[in-house]
């Protein structure tokens, strides 16, 4: 090599990403996908090709939803594999649970939770049985299996023998927060779509009982409702709107959910099962204390400045409530203490560790 010649210059890995879901829903898994496109564009080694898809139909009826499965099947198994061969991608990368049957690359699938085969009863059987299918059978065939929390990961092997060594747990990443300056408001904060499992309900119930018991130093703190959809939503609505100090407020953008978070006196979250809690996580980023329901995933994401409801049911729920409430200085000590585990959850540590599985896959590393 002569003196003046330049090294070669390294050829980047070409990942396709599926980032439909991203079109499709508001919820965590799409800013899951959304996030980490925007934060790996710091990998130069690594060329990301988003690959959005086309809109889902209005859910209406029984022909919309079989639209829906249609068009998920379609694009999923033909589409998809279709355009890893038009970019010449190197890893395809199927960022929510299930990936194509077969693709000219390795694949590489994220998956958030086995909610079904640990919650049967909160899903239709076909919804559980296409689950079920899909997920399993892309886990098998996958070059790796990218798990967002250690109990996904465990469960992942525990019900569908996925080795250890395939599975990589990479903690969905978050924006880091910062507390809002005033004193916190007197809100107790839901951040979710309202599936049975989330027993969004049974939180509404207690609150209401949290009320009737409250004293009036220092103020009770009103309930406040963020998301939309889900099984749930009809009995959500009816509850909330025949309790005092109950209030829905639907998905509001990025910035009002900063400032909730940023203000909120305390963060509930009474689901039976989580695959992490990424809403646990962006709170306490937040300084805002979280009280979590006793299963493992809210446990990891809320660390140890969690408040653990050790008894279940709305009686246990209403009295944890009650006794967080009760002592304001001691819930923005564990809020600003907290902010030290919710620092461990930053986009640029999730990118790299995408990046890394990517190069791996496709034998760049």
């Amino acid at each position: 090599m002569h003196e003046h010649d330049a090294p070669p210059t390294p050829r980047r890995t070409v990942v396709l990403i599926d980032a439909r879901m991203a079109r499709r829903r508001r919820t965590g898994s799409a800013r899951y996908i959304d996030g980490l496109i925007r934060a790996l564009g710091a990998h130069m080694e690594i060329d990301v090709r988003a690959a959005y898809g086309p809109p889902a139909l209005p859910r209406r009826n029984a022909l919309t939803s079989i639209g829906n499965l249609l068009i998920d099947l379609a694009w999923t198994h033909i589409a998809l594999p279709l355009l890893a061969l038009r970019h010449r991608a190197d890893v395809l990368h199927a960022p929510f649970n299930w990936a194509p049957a077969w693709t000219p690359c390795p694949r590489v699938v994220t998956v958030h939770d086995l909610s079904w085969e640990v919650m049967p009863e909160a899903y239709p059987g076909g919804f559980r049985r296409y689950a079920r299918l899909f997920t399993r059978t892309s886990a098998r065939r996958a070059a790796t299996v990218i798990a967002v929390s250690r109990t996904t990961a465990d469960d992942l092997t525990r019900i569908y023998g996925i080795e250890p060594a395939r599975i990589r747990v990479i903690h969905t990443g978050i924006t880091p927060r910062t507390p809002g300056d005033g004193p916190r408001e007197a809100i107790v904060l839901h951040v979710g779509e309202f599936e049975p499992r989330k027993r969004v309900p049974e939180l509404i119930a207690a609150h209401r009982a949290y009320l009737a018991a409250a004293p009036a130093d220092p103020p009770p703190c009103r309930l406040v409702l963020v998301g939309a959809g889900g099984a749930d939503e009809a009995a959500v609505t009816a509850a909330c709107g025949a309790s005092e100090g109950c209030e829905r407020r639907g998905f509001v953008d990025d910035t009002e959910l900063d400032r909730l978070y940023g203000t909120a006196t305390l963060l509930v979250s009474n689901s039976a099962f989580e695959g992490f809690g990424l809403p646990i996580a962006e709170a306490l980023s937040a300084g805002c204390p979280v009280l979590v329901a006793d299963t493992p995933a809210l446990r990891e994401a809320g660390g140890p400045e969690a408040i653990v409801v050790e008894e279940g049911g709305e009686r246990g729920l209403a009295r944890a409530l009650t006794d967080a409430l009760c002592d304001r200085e001691g819930l923005a000590a564990r809020g600003r203490r907290g902010r030290a585990h919710a620092a461990g959850f930053g986009w640029a540590a999730c990118a790299a560790g995408h990046a890394e599985t990517y190069r791996r896959a496709a034998g760049t590393a």
